[in-house]
C-alpha cells in the first residue's frame, strides 16, 4: 500500500535556563514581608535600563537581576 504522506521529523532544542524549582512564602503583614519588599524595591531602583536596545539585552538584564536578587534576598 502506498501513502501520500511524507515522514515528519521534529528537532526540539533544549537550552539551559534558570528555572525556579522552589517557592518561599512570607506571611502577609509581617516584618519579614516588609523587609523583603523594601529590599526588592531598592534592587529594582538600581536596575540600569538606559542601554536596552533589543529584547536580548532586556532578557539579560532581567535574568541578571533575578539571579542577583535571589542571592541577596535569601
Amino acid at each position: 500500500m502506498t501513502s501520500d504522506y511524507a515522514p515528519l521529523t521534529v528537532n526540539i532544542s533544549i537550552f539551559e535556563k534558570n528555572i525556579q524549582t522552589s517557592k518561599q512564602i512570607l506571611a502577609k503583614n509581617r516584618k519579614e514581608e516588609e523587609k523583603f519588599m523594601n529590599e526588592l524595591f531598592k534592587a529594582i531602583k538600581r536596575l540600569n535600563m538606559e542601554n536596552i536596545q533589543n529584547i536580548e539585552v532586556f532578557e539579560y538584564v532581567i535574568q541578571s537581576f533575578t539571579n542577583n536578587t535571589q542571592k541577596s534576598l535569601i
